[in-house]
């Protein structure tokens, strides 16, 4: 076990404002011999013990859905009612459950064609030649939609503005490149702002670089099952090649522009009709597990900190040279989640807790992308507006033991503070890095981003990837609990500090207006 650390000398009120909130002064309200006393609950044996029953066989990889990610929930659940938290899921449960269909695209009904006004010359273009599609919620009775087109160009950084009016009609935006992680990116983004605004369907016009054999490929990969999150308002989606989109926009003599204007210009005298729906197998509801400890101060008790980590994993699938076939998730995540337990039970050993209330999250679908929290970040048990700050844990427990990866810095004063934190816990022995991989894009691979596309100040504690990571050799056997713990030590003190400071955390003006443009 480490050593109690230095006295907890709070520096931090230079980084928040020396004013009093009515009742508590702007200093922790916990003496620090107790803060010492609830930091050395978290130990090594105890985060290896954790993640030691996480990272079992029994849980079989804790796939989303699977009966191994439903033990997990329940050994949390159970873990958090043990240490006498209140339960923060539905109906009064620690379980917050979602629906998550395994489906597929009806290719035998997926259509996408133009009419003239008066409904003649009818232009239908191939399916797998000119477009690919992704399917919108079944609508039943429903076997076709109608809408004029829009034309957007490049949708602005910033989103539709509130006088664009897309209600009812098909948004034609561009999206160039060829299919990686930025071009899926901006093609979420325009999916959301197209739903968002209430729009029927959303046309997506491809690059003229887009390779025309890779169609073909994704039409037939929309036709294999996998598992969605369920959104009552989700829309169609239509990859057209350039070829494609360009011959209906020049049946309506419209000239494509970059960026014409951010409302949108109607193309006239051109009508679409189209279909895709799915054809669904069967329906899950896997869990999150929500616990809430209830803040000491009557005026902030109302407003959050919310921890996260990811409970799920990759489940079982090809087997190694040993001839292991379960992907156990040692440190991705059993390292966060674990980290998660200790922390809350830290808190919980406190006489008095911070002023504002924490919420602990473990979410699942994480691997599936980030479906869990975006749920949650979509239906929160607690108002979204009363949540000040997130806290996301994933894979903490390998590579330097000297140093943990701190992602989102740049954007809020959570950066300057995590970093006071940690200077002042010289005996935690670690170092307060920002991110060393920004071409990996890690702030948009785990869960705090659904907080902070909801402008929710968040920092990600992340250690960064290893030759074990998304292999069965991840397993408890090569972590290193002792730094998980130092780990789990420092985010135990920076939560607190968050909590108990009578300013919430603040985006710097040049953060929030990244975080805009990278999220919207």
């Amino acid at each position: 076990m480490m050593r109690p650390r230095t006295l907890f000398v709070v520096t931090l009120v230079a980084l928040s404002s020396a004013c009093t909130r009515s009742g508590v002064n702007s200093e922790p309200n916990t003496d620090h011999d107790l803060l010492r006393a609830a930091e050395a609950t978290i130990t090594a044996e105890d985060m290896r013990a954790r993640i030691a029953y996480l990272a079992s066989d029994e849980l079989a990889g804790r796939d989303t859905p699977s009966p191994g990610l439903e033990m997990a929930a329940e050994y949390l659940a159970g873990q958090f009612q043990a240490l006498r938290l209140e339960p923060g899921g539905d109906g009064g449960s620690f379980l917050q459950r979602y629906s998550l269909p395994l489906r597929a695209l009806d290719t035998e009904s997926v259509h996408f064609g133009v009419v003239n006004a008066d409904g003649s010359n009818n232009q239908m273009l191939e399916y797998g030649v000119d477009f690919f599609a992704s399917p919108a919620v079944d609508r039943v009775g429903q076997d076709m939609q109608h809408g004029s087109l829009v034309y957007f160009g490049d949708l602005p950084e910033a989103g539709l503005p509130a006088s664009a009016d897309v209600r009812g009609s098909v948004m034609v935006v561009s999206l160039p490149g060829a299919p990686d992680r930025d071009f899926r990116l901006r093609a979420a983004s325009a999916r959301r702002q197209a739903e968002e605004g209430g729009a029927s369907a959303l046309l997506l016009m491809l690059g003229a670089e887009f390779p025309a054999e890779m169609i073909g490929r994704m039409a037939e990969l929309s036709a294999q099952p996998r598992r969605v999150l369920a959104n009552p308002d989700e829309i169609p989606v239509f990859y057209v090649s350039n070829t494609a989109a360009t011959s209906i926009l020049d049946r309506a003599e419209f000239t494509a522009a970059p960026s014409p204007n951010a409302d949108g210009v109607p193309i006239a005298g051109i009508e679409a009709h189209f279909a895709a729906f799915p054809s669904t197998f069967e329906d899950s509801r896997p869990p999150n597990v929500v616990a809430v400890i209830r803040g000491s101060d009557p005026q902030l008790r109302d407003e959050y900190v919310v921890f996260s980590a990811h409970m799920d994993h990759v489940g079982i699938g090809t087997a190694d040279a040993t001839g292991d076939s379960i992907y156990n998730g040692a440190d991705d995540d059993a390292s966060g989640t674990a980290a998660l337990v200790e922390v809350a039970e830290a808190f919980a050993t406190l006489e008095e807790p911070p002023a504002r209330s924490l919420l602990f999250l473990a979410v699942s679908g994480e691997e599936k992308g980030l479906l869990g929290s975006r749920y949650f970040s979509d239906h929160p048990t607690v108002p979204l507006k009363s949540i000040v700050a997130n806290i996301n844990v994933d894979m903490i427990a390998r590579n330097a033991p000297d140093s943990v990866v701190v992602i989102g810095q740049e954007y809020s004063s959570l950066g300057p503070l995590v970093r006071a934190v940690a200077s002042e816990n010289t005996s935690l022995g670690l170092t307060v890095v920002p991110d060393p991989w920004p071409e990996e894009r890690f702030f948009f691979r785990s869960d705090h981003f659904n907080f902070a596309r909801k402008e929710i100040p968040a920092l990600f504690f992340f250690a960064g990837v290893h030759e074990d990571y998304h292999q069965p050799s991840d397993e408890v056997d090569k972590i290193d609990a002792d730094k998980a713990a130092r780990v789990a030590r420092l985010i135990f003190h920076t939560a607190h500090a968050i909590a108990d400071d009578a300013s919430p955390p603040e985006w710097t003006e040049e953060g929030l207006t990244q975080i805009r443009a990278l999220t919207r």
